[in-house]
């Protein structure tokens, strides 16, 4: 293994690592499949590298994670050979454990990030290329790009951030096997968070029960902590658990998504503490009924926006003065804080994408009138052969406390 740049900035010392057990998210294989497919992505952009630094993108087609995801790190793929990550130097414990090739380098002290990428994309037969990049963003700031096209001023660099979300739109069957896993420890956090509502319960107190469920079903480090919002505040989009208790009467918004091998599981539940009002019942009645007509209308070949239009259809019934974000479904994948969506797709009124088999998506109906409360419902899917398979669990209902 050749492990450039230690602490110090010498090399790595071999006996520090021996012994090390691997933690491979997928096989050798998975990962060489996804780099050929790379690959043939670049050949037809007419690229000869990618310079990758979201995380997610790092970690599919390298295997390394790490929750400190502004650190800079970035992989160098090219047409030959095994591509290369480059990181801090303290991180190479985490590519130790999930990284599947040899080829790990350190930014050595003294040496700016922009300049080492440079010479390594050099080194690779790139200095005169055309070379594709995932965008300034996760640590790449404008001024890291500026700088690496200083270094490379022969160099052409495009953004490729479409032939990554390409690559990652169609799910292998090893991907799914951890998202159904993921689903199972979902299932505990949202009962479990169920379990802890009651008049005078605080809201934190459900996001509380649901975080420990979550890591006892096995869970790792979500991309979101597990959302709990009720009441007033449930009527306000992208809200969450403040110390708020519960009373008779309120709504309780859940999102939950647990996390295994960074694939996640998202799902939404609605319960009110007490009987709902008819205003909340009507509202989660028409969000059930648009949820089913939009996974009725997922198979292979559907358009998204049908899909979308079959899920309008029956929202209409939730009443007047309520907001929707418009979004029947978006697309998920690997991801790290604070996103489980992977931009793979859509499903809205006006996305004529076509479904393909392996497709991910979250589907979150969620009606609110602002200020006063909030419904919500959703369920993870993948597009199968002859339909679409839902693969988040438990009672899709409005749940009375």
């Amino acid at each position: 293994m050749r492990l450039h740049a230690s602490l110090s900035g010498g090399r790595f010392p071999p006996t520090a690592v021996a012994g090390l057990a691997r933690e491979p998210a997928f096989s050798t294989s998975e990962y060489r499949r996804r780099l050929q497919r790379a690959r043939a992505g670049m050949h037809a952009a007419g690229l000869d590298a990618l310079l990758l630094a979201n995380p997610a993108s790092v970690f599919y087609l390298s295997g390394y994670q790490t929750f400190a995801v502004d650190g800079g790190a970035c992989l160098l793929v090219t047409h030959g050979g095994d591509p290369a990550l480059v990181m801090d130097p303290p991180e190479f414990g985490g590519a130790l454990l999930g990284v599947w090739f040899d080829d790990l380098h350190g930014y050595p002290p003294g040496v700016e990030r922009p300049a080492y990428a440079a010479r390594m994309l050099a080194e690779r037969g790139a200095q005169r290329g055309r070379i594709g990049s995932d965008g300034a963003v996760w640590g790449h700031t404008p001024a890291f790009h500026g700088q690496l096209r200083q270094e490379l001023p022969q160099a052409e660099f495009v953004d490729a951030t479409q032939l990554v979300v390409d690559l990652k739109r169609c799910k292998s069957a090893a991907e799914l096997a951890h998202v159904r896993q993921a689903a199972l420890a979902t299932q505990a956090a949202v009962e479990a968070a169920v379990a802890a509502a009651a008049a005078g319960a605080a809201d934190g107190d459900l996001a509380a029960a649901a975080a420990a469920a979550m890591a006892r079903a096995g869970g790792e480090y979500p991309c979101l902590a597990p959302i709990v919002t009720s009441g007033r505040r449930s009527g306000i989009l992208h809200t969450t658990h403040k110390r708020a208790a519960l009373q008779r009467g309120d709504a309780v918004l859940l999102e939950i998504g647990a996390c295994v091998q960074r694939y996640t599981a998202p799902q939404m539940r609605t319960l009110t503490i007490g009987p709902p009002a008819d205003e909340v019942r009507r509202a989660a009645d028409a969000c059930l009924a648009a949820l089913n007509a939009v996974l009725d209308a997922l198979r292979p070949g559907a358009v998204a926006s049908d899909a979308a239009n079959a899920g309008w259809r029956e929202l209409a019934a939730a009443g007047g003065g309520l907001v929707f974000h418009g979004t029947f479904g978006y697309g998920i994948g690997a991801g790290f804080p604070p996103n489980w969506a992977d931009g793979s797709g859509f499903i809205r009124s006006d996305q004529d994408t076509v479904l393909e088999p392996g497709m991910l998506f979250h589907h979150p109906v969620a009606v609110r009138r602002l200020g006063e409360f909030g419904v919500a419902f959703s369920e993870t899917s993948v597009i199968t052969d002859d339909g679409c398979e839902i693969l988040t669990r438990g009672e899709r209902a409005l749940i009375e406390r």
